[in-house]
This record gives structure tokens, sequence and C-alpha cells, in this order.
């Protein structure tokens, strides 16, 4: 009798050990998910995956979590770009733990990773054709049913259904969202080049998707398309005038663009984006110039402190573009000036020393060139740590503007170059007690 209530007090206690045990890894989980989902690094999700492997190792007889676990690690891989991992751990859960409720999403994960992402039709048929025999009323069933329709009713499908969440609720592009929508645009273009309706549409939409992610060339390139094999589309205005946006701000292409101006003159009469249109016939110099008061108006939005970089980038652009094409302006000066002001700003520094020495080289008679000169030395000092080139530029100051009022400031920095600040606080304090 005692060994049996021995024996029966053995196995509570391992019993409640166990649990114990169990709950504590599942609520590690639970805190490394938190942190992944509000502020990941790379540890923190390396320390996630290493739970997940953990708990399905340790405790492998609990199905429906490890199930489910084996899902939430295939989501974080996939959210990361590994497609290969995701597969991955997607496999692992079907076969290591088939009865968990999660495993019929795990097929339709499964499936859409291996079309969309794997490029493994094979694979990909296999996972969605088990939801349709086992799961026919599942959620993802519709999804599955999709894989079997004609490759052009898929990609309309996928294409409408990834526009659809493009936008997070501030009506902010999700840019790895914008990326998978690219690729759908371009795998439709590429497939059905006679569809004359979606097809120049989707280019379109693609043109303007680069822009926004910042690839001018790339959606110069979707746009020409337009222009080249569909001329009479719907979308075919509208390429036009984001085309020469794109020659004129970024490409350094303004006749290209002042060409395109003219031809949607020419092709769109009634168009009401014609004035729009007329902008690129006026001369470059007055375009340069209406182009830089535009974007030195966008460039601190609804007046906040912090500088649009996107702004920024095309207003320095602006900047150099009218210095070089029209260098005895009065203005090109100035606006070498105002372009490392603004580089600077941006975070820009090489580009902000290369305007500022620009400027000192070229326009030596200008109020502001030893500013310049000073300033391009501080930033090498300051922020590029390059020390002997801004002993190089603040002897140069020196020797140029020595009753300048920015002298005394430029000799100090020679002075105390490359000390730390505690040494120059030091000799401060010597200075002043020995006075």
């Amino acid at each position: 009798m005692k060994i049996k209530i021995l024996l029966l007090f053995l196995a509570t206690t391992i019993l409640v050990a166990c649990n114990s045990e169990k709950s504590e890894i599942k609520q590690q989980i639970s805190d490394l998910e938190t942190e992944v989902e509000t502020q990941a690094t790379s540890q923190s999700v390396t320390n996630l995956f290493g739970k997940y492997d953990e708990y399905s190792k340790t405790f492998p007889d609990d199905e429906e979590m490890n199930g489910r676990y084996m899902y939430r690690a295939a989501g974080l891989a996939y959210r990361a770009g590994n497609y290969a991992k995701t597969a991955e751990y997607l496999e692992r859960g079907i076969t290591g733990f088939p009865n968990s409720s999660i495993t019929p999403n795990s097929h339709v994960l499964l499936g859409t990773v291996y079309e969309e992402n794997l490029n493994n039709m094979d694979k990909a048929k296999t996972s969605f054709q088990h939801v349709l025999d086992n799961h026919p009323n599942h959620e993802g069933a519709e999804r599955a049913a999709l894989f079997f329709k004609p490759a052009d009713v898929k990609l309309q499908t996928l294409i409408a259904q990834k526009e659809a969440v493009l936008k997070d609720e501030n009506g902010n592009v999700k840019p790895r969202i914008a990326a998978d929508v690219y690729q759908k645009y371009t795998a439709y273009a590429e497939q059905f080049p006679d569809d004359k309706t979606r097809t120049p549409d989707y280019l379109l939409k693609g043109g303007e998707l680069l822009s926004f992610m910042n690839n001018p060339a790339a959606a110069a390139k979707s746009f020409e398309q337009i222009l080249t094999a569909y001329p009479e589309s719907k979308p075919a205005p509208s390429a036009t005038l984001q085309l020469a946006g794109l020659y004129d701000d970024h490409l350094n292409r303004s006749i290209e663009a002042e060409a395109l101006g003219q031809a949607f003159v020419n092709t769109f009469p009634d168009h009401p984006d014609l004035e729009k249109a007329k902008y690129y016939l006026k001369p470059e110099k007055e375009r340069i110039g209406t182009r830089i008061t535009e974007l030195e108006g966008q460039l601190y939005p609804d007046n906040g402190a912090k500088i649009d970089p996107i702004a920024a980038g095309k207003l320095i652009r602006k900047y150099e573009a009218y210095s070089k094409k029209f260098p005895k302006s009065d203005n090109a000066a100035q606006y070498l000036y105002k372009g490392g002001e603004v580089a600077r700003s941006s975070g820009d520094m090489r580009r902000a020393v290369s305007l500022l020495e620009q400027l000192y080289e070229n326009y030596r008679t200008y109020d502001k060139a030893p500013q310049a000169l000073f300033l391009a030395g501080f930033i090498y000092e300051n922020d590029l740590k390059n020390l002997d080139k801004a002993k190089e530029l603040y002897n140069t100051f020196m020797k140029k503007y020595p009753d300048n009022e920015l002298a005394a400031s430029v000799k100090f920095s020679l002075e105390n170059l490359g000390k730390p600040a505690d040494e120059i606080i030091k000799g401060f304090e010597e200075e002043k007690e020995g006075s």
C-alpha cells in the first residue's frame, strides 16, 4: 500500500513539474512574441525560433500547440522574406502535428509559398489539392481553388487581393506588400501583353509603386513601356506626365521631358491635365526655379521640425542641376549653399561637403563663401571624423579670411582638433585659474 502511495505521489510530482515547465516555456514564448511584435531585433527573433523548437522537442505530444507554434514560426520567417524556412516550418507542422486545428491553414500557406515565392508548382498543387479534398469548407478553400483557375484570372484575383491591403489605416503604402504586388503586375504584363486594358493599367500602377520605392530609373521603364506598346490606352496620358516628371526631377533628361510635354499637348489637347503638361514647355531655367520653390515649401511637412528626406533629395538635385546648367546665374552660388545646408540637415554629410566645397572653389566672391569653407571643415571634423581634411580647410580659412567674424572659432577648432571634450574643458579651467 505504501509503495502504491509512493508511486502515485511520484507520478503526481513529475506531472506537476512537467506542467510547470510547459507553462514556463509558453510564457517565455508569449513574452518573446510580444517583444518581436513591438520592437523586433535579430536576437529576439532568433530566441523566439529557438523557443518554438524547444517546445516541440520537449513536448512532442502536444499536437495542438506545436502545430500552432510551427505555423507562427513559418509566419515569422515569411515576414523576414525567408521563404525556404517558411516552407520548412510549415512542413514540420503538417507532418509532425497533423491533428492540430491549424493544419488546414498550414496547407494553404504552404501552397501559397510554393506557388508565389518558391516557384514549385508541383508542391503547390499538392498542398492546395489537399485543402480541397479534406477541408472543402475551410476559409482557405477559395485560395486553394484559385490555383486551378486560368492564369490570367488567377493573377487578376491575386492582384486585387494584394491591392486591398496595400495601404495601412493611415493611407501609407506598405513596402513589403508593394514589392509583392509589383511582382504580380510585372508577371501579368509579361504573360498577357495582348490584354490592352489590364496590362497597361498594371504597368502604370507598377511604375507608380517603383516611384514610391525611390527607383526612378525602373519606374521610367514601366511608363516608357506603356507609351511604346499601348500609346492609345487609357493610362497613356498619366504615363506621359509621370515620365516627364521623372526625366525632369530625377534622371537629368530635361530635353526628353520637354518633348513629352509637347507630345501631351499635341495628343491630348482637351485633357484636364493640359496645364501640367505645359509646365514642361517653359524654359528650363524657369522650370527648375519653379520646382525649387515648390520643393522648398515641401521640405518641412505640416510646419514640423523634421525634414522630409524625399523632398530634400529632390531639392538638392534641383539645386545642383541649376548650378551646373546656369553657373553664371545670380542664384547658382546661393543654391549650392542651400544644397549644402539641406544635405547636412537630412544627414547626407558627404554630399553636404561636396556642395560646400564646390561653392568655395567656384564662387569665392560670394558673400557666404567663408561660411561655406568653415562649415565644410566643421562637418569633416565633427561628422565625417576626417581630421586631416578639416585641418586643411581650417588652415585655408585662416589664410584667406583672417579677419572674418568666424576666424576665432576656426582658430579654436585648429588648436583643439582631435582633443577629447574633457581635455578641452580642463584647458579652459586651467586658463581660467591662471588669469
